[in-house]
């Protein structure tokens, strides 16, 4: 069952190269300038052992994972992520800006990794105690032009076929049609002023 807490949990996710972190960047200034408390974590990341963790499963040097590793990789570090940031965060009112979280799990591991979404999902309740974002926004856009906007060398989940990240865009969309109560999907062909525009309404909508 997810937790109830004062503070509002917002996540970005989608296909690489969608532009998430600057998007992140703007709906935490934007919810500042509009009176909100407001921070912005990354996953994974934004605690030390997370950061590490994040090193490992990005690093090219290092020869292909299993899904099953990444996975558990990636939810180990998210939840250290829900224990030392955002939980204390969401428990005094804060809203916290997520850059991915179990979505991506679910897509990237899941949809296109060849591992049960659904077992992803509920590894994801375990990881994270309870909490569930209100909101999970999809920025969505086709593979090729998502990898057309990166312009340094990829990580080692970038440069997984191209077969792959067609996997994972079907995986986002298909979860956002599953769950229309908490996913929006947003067309990121458009521009940043325009994405920015639509997620700010998006948020709007669950901060009300």
């Amino acid at each position: 069952m997810a937790e109830t807490l004062p503070g509002k949990f917002i996540v970005l996710d989608g296909p690489e190269g969608a532009g998430k972190t600057t998007q992140v960047e703007r709906l935490v200034r934007w919810l500042r300038e509009n009176g909100r408390q407001a921070t912005a974590v990354r996953d994974p990341g934004s605690t030390p052992v997370s950061e590490r963790i994040r090193d490992v499963l990005l690093d090219k040097r290092l020869p292909d994972m299993d899904a099953r590793t990444e996975v558990f990789l990636y939810m180990a570090s998210r939840a250290e992520m829900v224990a030392r940031v955002i939980r204390p965060a969401l428990g005094v009112g804060l809203v916290v800006v997520s850059d991915r979280f179990v979505s991506s799990t679910a897509a990237y591991q899941g949809s296109a990794g060849g591992i049960d979404p659904a077992v992803i999902w509920d590894l994801g309740r375990i990881a994270c105690g309870g909490i569930e974002p209100d909101l999970t926004i999809i920025l969505d856009l086709p593979v090729e032009d998502g990898f057309a906007r990166l312009v340094r060398e990829h990580d080692r989940i970038e440069s997984k076929q191209r077969a792959y990240h067609e996997k994972v865009r079907e995986g986002f969309l298909a979860m956002a049609r599953a769950r229309p109560d908490r996913f929006v999907v947003i067309d990121d062909r458009r521009s940043p002023d325009e994405v920015t525009q639509a997620v700010q309404e998006a948020v709007a909508r669950v901060l009300r």
